[in-house]
């Protein structure tokens, strides 16, 4: 540090250094001249420092300039009647009220700056003032104002002797205020605390020594004190840094920082320490001051709670929206728009409960809404041409078109770059038209009252868009399954001539077939189209059939029984699997414990997929189903295919270890399809291990299978796994597994899954022969 910024630790050292030679001064005059010479010399560099510094706040450094110059006329006086005269004689009172106001100056002076660095936002640094000057408070007076009141003296002495630490608490008070603000933790500020600390360390030894003679020694030295607090003072208003203290502070939300919550505590826990030091040294409890001063910090400290809480509260509802909210046009973000298309569809829900829905359940619920994908053409051209403030510009201007067009009812939202979602709720007599969206007169209305010329920071940009639409719940049942259909709507829309389309089915990638069949599947699980089938595993050792797996089969009125196949996959990319799962879980455990019910020891096993794994709601659904129908933990088991596993091992070790816990039995299903190893897989609670057909289809004729088989087989033992074969076509693989020691076998060499019904006749036929086929 160079030029004028050098001159305060210049000043600081020198000042240091007479100041501790002043106390080889002989006591007298010279002695008496040396302190107020470098007091004088305080008072000057503070104003100094001033002109030099040039504070916005200079009044309050003028103030402290003034307190320090009225501490030292009190000084003088004082000194003077004790210190110069040969034999010293006690000073008069109005020695006295030059200190006073230097107390007060000062605490003004610091009061200021405090309110000027956190102005607008001090009411939780009041509080936190006013907590620990109470708890200083408490302490001074109990060991210092008390003890001074009780001495014999007379009355004026003893309102002089308690008024001094009262004056030194009121200058810890804005001391504390200024450091519990949000200001700048600066040199200058470090100065002007270390002063105000050392000022009441010499005021408080000063007491000790009035009321105890043990402590006379000390009087001497206590002028170091008072004089390096003159040359802090001095030293923080020639630091360049206290510009900074007179200027506000950044706008931020207070905090409450660990060293202001240690604080806080250490003052409340100022009575029950007193109190223990009276129970411990035998004087006095003082029950009034620490009931008064405890109850009080108590309070404030439930206020300062309770506004903490408001704060985080509004601190938290503030982050909520900025989470749901496009930055650039104030609108709505993808997220919020999905937010409000699901509150559209749980009102639904509710409404429909009520019983004013559809007649029956097989007629096609009215459209409540329409939801609408406006993308701007060539956006990216925009952006690459102009820059990105020109596209910012451009996408607030649509935005706030499609306020305007729409009205304050509708939901507009930005979903992308240069994409917009609209949730518009159609009026009752608009419901039940399903004319698509291409032919409508009013979207093509909104095309061209988007469209057109858009006048932006002295640019004329022609704009041109495109539509896609779904109409909602008729549509789409579910909100994600509206948001995918009305983003395949919009890629047909920017492929069609008019750039305007409503979703149909027969738009999805991929086939019709199965995005027909999906939009008709939560409608089937309501009519109970539908089913289970039910193919047997047999234990090996015994013959005896242990359990069945659940096979899924819609008994389509149009397209006949179909298969898993024809719809399943198509369920878990637009989300429809975890209705389904559901379904078929509460379906398999009713079945079984009716089983049960009957005398047919049997357990079930149900399939799920990657989807149901990251549904949080799982566990909850397999808790649900076992307790409502009754069925032991133990009876159910729950298979998942490799790939299922390691779409996301974290979370699959997370949720089967929570399965495992009820006392469900986990597979493991179609091994040897996918590419994990069985030694990672045993890192999970899997109790069983379902070994392909592919490998079983073979097994007699193939060695490579058989030795693959066997293997497997070996270390799923070593492992603690039951291995299940799959696909059985014939005795000789039956018997083959058997002689492998597999634990147990499914196929249609045993049994084809059936109807509920047909089961317990197909368990009685395949345990009645299966002992002879074993055995030949």
């Amino acid at each position: 540090m160079g030029g004028r910024g050098a001159r305060w630790w210049q000043y600081l050292i020198v000042g240091v250094l007479l100041t501790v030679g002043e106390l080889a001064l002989p006591r007298g005059l010279p002695r008496y001249v040396g302190y107020l010479a470098l007091g004088v010399s305080a008072v000057v560099a503070m104003s100094i420092g001033l002109r030099r510094n040039r504070p916005v706040n200079a009044r309050a450094w003028v103030l402290i300039a003034g307190g320090n110059g009225a501490w030292l006329v009190g000084d003088a006086a004082y000194n003077w009647h004790t210190q110069v005269p040969s034999a010293a004689v006690p000073p008069p009172v109005w020695a006295y009220v030059p200190y006073l106001v230097a107390y007060l100056l000062l605490a003004l002076g610091l009061l200021m700056l405090a309110r000027a660095r956190d102005r607008g936002r001090g009411a939780t640094a009041m509080i936190d003032t006013a907590v620990l000057t109470m708890g200083v408070g408490l302490v001074s007076w109990v060991y210092v104002v008390v003890p001074a009141w009780a001495v014999e003296a007379p009355v004026l002495d003893r309102v002089i002797a308690a008024t001094y630490p009262l004056c030194d608490v009121l200058l810890v008070t804005t001391a504390i205020r200024l450091v519990t603000g949000p200001g700048l933790w600066n040199a200058a500020s470090r100065l002007l605390v270390a002063s105000v600390a050392v000022l009441l360390l010499s005021n408080g030894l000063l007491q000790r020594v009035q009321l105890d003679a043990a402590f006379a020694p000390l009087e001497r030295p206590l002028d170091v004190g008072w004089l390096l607090a003159f040359v802090l003072w001095a030293a923080a208003a020639l630091h360049p840094s206290m510009r900074a203290l007179s200027e506000p502070a950044p706008a931020r939300e207070d905090a409450m920082l660990v060293n202001r919550l240690v604080g806080l505590m250490a003052a409340v826990m100022t009575g029950p320490a007193i109190v223990t030091i009276g129970l411990l040294t035998d004087t006095g409890l003082h029950p009034w001051p620490v009931v008064i001063a405890s109850a009080a910090m108590a309070g404030l400290i439930l206020a300062r709670m309770i506004g903490m809480v408001r704060r985080l509260t509004r601190q938290a509802a503030r982050l909520g929206a900025l989470a749901e909210t496009d930055f650039v046009t104030g609108l709505a973000n993808r997220r919020g728009f999905a937010d409000r298309l699901d509150e559209l569809f749980v009102g639904a829900t509710a409404f429909a409960e009520t019983g004013t829905g559809p007649e029956r359940l097989s007629d096609p619920p009215p459209a409540a809404a329409v939801v609408i994908l406006v993308d701007i053409e060539r956006f990216a051209d925009v952006t690459d041409s102009f820059g990105h403030d020109v596209g910012d510009a451009l996408v607030a201007a649509v935005g706030s078109r499609l306020l305007v067009l729409f009205g304050p009812d509708a939901v507009v939202a930005r979903t992308g770059e240069g994409t917009f979602a609209v949730l518009h709720r159609l009026a009752p007599a608009r419901r039940e038209p399903a004319s698509s969206l291409d032919r409508d007169a009013q979207a093509l209305l909104l095309k061209r009252s988007l469209e057109g010329t858009y006048e932006l920071a002295g640019l004329s940009l022609s704009v041109e868009v495109c539509l896609g639409g779904v109409l909602v719940p008729g549509d789409a049942p579910t909100a994600a399954l509206a948001l995918h259909r009305a983003d395949v709507a919009l890629v047909s829309a920017r492929s069609r001539p008019g750039r305007i389309a409503r979703y149909q089915a027969e738009l999805e990638t991929g086939g019709t077939f199965a995005a027909q069949l999906v939009g008709e599947l939560l409608g089937a699980l309501a009519r109970g189209e539908v089913v289970l089938h039910y193919q047997p595993q047999v234990e090996l050792r015994s013959g005896r059939v242990l359990g069945v797996e659940a096979l899924v089969r819609w008994e389509h009125p149009v397209h006949g029984l179909l298969v898993p196949d024809a719809f399943i996959p198509a369920a878990e990319q637009t989300g429809v699997i975890g209705p389904l799962t559901r379904y078929l879980l509460d379906l398999a455990v009713e079945q079984c414990a009716r089983w049960r019910a009957a005398g047919l020891e049997l357990t079930v096993a149900v399939n799920l997929s990657a989807r149901n794994l990251l549904d949080p709601a799982l566990l909850t659904d397999v808790r649900a189903a076992l307790a409502r129908h009754g069925l032991p933990a133990t009876a159910l088991e729950l298979e998942i295919t490799e790939g299922t596993v390691m779409m996301d091992p974290a979370r699959s070790r997370q949720v089967l270890g929570a399965l495992a816990d009820l006392g469900i039995t986990l597979s493991i299903d179609d091994y040897g399809t996918g590419y994990s190893s069985l030694a990672y897989l045993q890192r999970l609670p899997m109790g069983r291990l379902k070994i392909d057909r592919t490998f079983i289809t073979d097994l007699v004729r193939d060695e490579a299978s058989a030795t693959i088989v066997r293997s497997t087989i070996e270390l799923a033992r070593h492992l603690r796994l039951e291995v299940v074969a799959e696909g059985v076509e014939d005795d000789a693989t039956l018997r083959m597994l058997r002689d492998m020691d597999c634990f147990a076998a499914q196929g249609f060499g045993l049994g084809r899954p059936v109807p509920p019904a047909k089961l317990p006749a197909l368990v009685l036929a395949i345990e009645a022969r299966l002992g002879a086929a074993t055995a030949a």
